[in-house]
């Protein structure tokens, strides 16, 4: 696979590269790949709209994540903040907000991952609640 070189810019990242980009930072936050996570970003990919012209979702996650290992956090994130309208960066924090809790335990390392998110993409404080949330009912179980 052909590893995506430091220089990308962010003209070249597509919403959807975007978001994916945002989603595999949020699995990564804590230092570890849960199988629940993995699976649970492949489900969202397949049902969100903005991805039904991927060929392989699989691809995108792997070549994300290569570029998260190959530009660091702040480069990548950088990128996704220009490649993303402000409508979209909201979805982008959903799926973070999400994943997040795809294992069932939220990290210290992720909460801060989901606090400097909302910062940088400019979240206001009660909508990014609201969607920390709403995420947290979407995971209950009996």
């Amino acid at each position: 696979m052909k590893t995506p070189s430091p220089e990308m810019s962010a003209s070249r990242m597509t919403p959807s590269m975007g978001i994916m980009a945002v989603a595999v930072m949020a699995v990564a936050a804590d230092g570890r790949w849960s199988k629940h996570e993995i699976e649970r970003l492949r489900m969202m990919a397949f049902l969100q709209p903005l991805f039904r012209n991927i060929p392989s979702v699989e691809r995108l996650i792997a070549e994300r994540a290569s570029h998260l290992r190959a530009v660091g956090p702040t480069v990548l994130l950088e990128d996704c903040l220009k490649a993303l309208t402000p409508r979209l960066r909201e979805t982008a924090y959903a799926w973070a907000a999400e994943l997040v809790q795809a294992d069932g335990v939220v990290a210290a390392e992720e909460h801060v991952f989901l606090n400097e998110l909302a910062a940088k993409f400019k979240l206001a404080g009660p909508l990014a609640r609201k969607i920390r949330a709403v995420a947290a009912i979407r995971r209950r179980t009996a």
